[in-house]
């Protein structure tokens, strides 16, 4: 499969059924997050992967806390023009789709908190650091776990939401003081034909997003 096709094709899932990804499968994706770029090749990242009853407690802390420890109360937050009207424009199409399908929309948000009930969760830790160095390497070793996901025929969700309530589930975790949660990715099959995973997103023209400096003669 083309890398750029799978760079489009990839979406976030918001469905998933109940089948159990083979824990093979899942160290496969792993192991390509691993081939990310870090910084000076130091690899700050670190994997937590839950399932069962490991994956139920951590959901039942940011169900229980997640509006206790957000610093504004809103879980969406006052983004910048035009980033706000980007996303009002993804929660429409969710919320037209989860409508369609007879879906509450509240009921999203809701399973958020939850991976989505995906068979799978799983964090990503890095360590922490002064100039976000740490972090950025650590992202992209996620986004590579998503395509490599995406490329196996699984489902997956990065999440902000799950890592809310970070030192709750540090402390769940036994997770040192030294590292952060950089975030949460539900994982499993998704569901066919659901019109959570098929509802259409777009992306802003690359022009809109780009400055061209010394291509006047190009």
């Amino acid at each position: 499969m083309d890398i750029l096709n799978v760079i489009k094709q990839r979406r976030s899932i918001r469905a998933f059924d109940k089948r159990m990804p083979p824990r093979a499968l899942i160290a496969e994706c792993l192991e390509a997050a691993t081939w990310a770029p870090s910084a000076t090749n130091q690899q700050p990242w670190e994997f937590i992967v839950l399932t069962g009853s490991a994956l139920e407690a951590v959901n039942a802390i940011t169900e229980e806390n997640f509006f206790q420890r957000l610093p504004d109360g809103n879980a969406f937050g006052d983004p910048p023009e035009p980033l706000k009207t980007r996303q009002q424009d993804v929660l429409d199409a969710m919320i037209a789709a989860a409508e369609k399908a007879g879906i509450d929309p509240n009921e999203i948000f809701e399973n958020s908190l939850r991976f989505f009930d995906a068979p799978v969760a799983v964090y990503f830790v890095s360590h922490k650091d002064a100039d976000s160095q740490y972090q950025l390497s650590t992202a992209a070793a996620l986004e590579n776990f998503l395509l490599a996901a995406h490329a196996r025929g699984l489902g997956a969700c990065w999440l902000t939401v799950t890592v809310v309530c970070a030192e709750d589930i540090k402390k769940q975790l036994s997770i040192p003081d030294d590292r952060e949660l950089l975030g949460g990715v539900a994982l499993g099959y998704p569901v066919e034909g659901s019109m959570l995973n098929s509802f259409p997103r777009t992306r802003a023209p690359v022009d809109e997003v780009t400055r061209w400096l010394g291509f006047e003669n190009s």
